[in-house]
């Protein structure tokens, strides 16, 4: 009886040992970042406006600069995350949200070639 648990319990430990690997394994290969986004970013660099439309579609604004060059500007708005906690200090409940979103502009020059981009927002990552 006593090699029947402790087969149980190494198959178990066998078990969570490969979840906790294969979890770890999946957040370091999958982690999204703001580094990857801009690396992704910088690919556009150079190349035509039509391409990136066609690519994201119509943008959410459109800006001519004095001197001719033009921005394009999208904007992404995801989910509201709302957290609430009880604060038995307090004697109350705090509650925050959080809305995730990402504005992405590119500026492109006269002859139609995306010369630099920037971004904000706590959503500007890339996996």
């Amino acid at each position: 009886m006593n090699k029947d648990r402790n087969k149980v319990k190494t198959k178990g430990k066998i078990f969570l040992y490969f979840l906790v690997l294969l979890i770890s394994m999946m957040s370091i290969s999958s982690c999204a970042t703001t580094k990857k986004f801009e690396a992704l970013l910088n690919t556009w660099m150079g190349h035509d406006v039509n391409e990136l439309i066609t690519s994201l579609g119509p943008p959410s604004n459109e800006y001519t600069l004095p001197n001719g060059n033009k921005m394009y500007t999208w904007l992404w708005i995801g989910n509201t995350l709302v957290i609430s906690n009880y604060n038995e200090y307090l004697n109350m409940t705090l509650t925050q949200a959080v809305t995730h979103w990402c504005k992405v502009t590119f500026v492109v020059n006269q002859y139609g070639r995306i010369i630099n981009w920037r971004h904000e927002g706590n959503a500007c990552v890339s996996y």
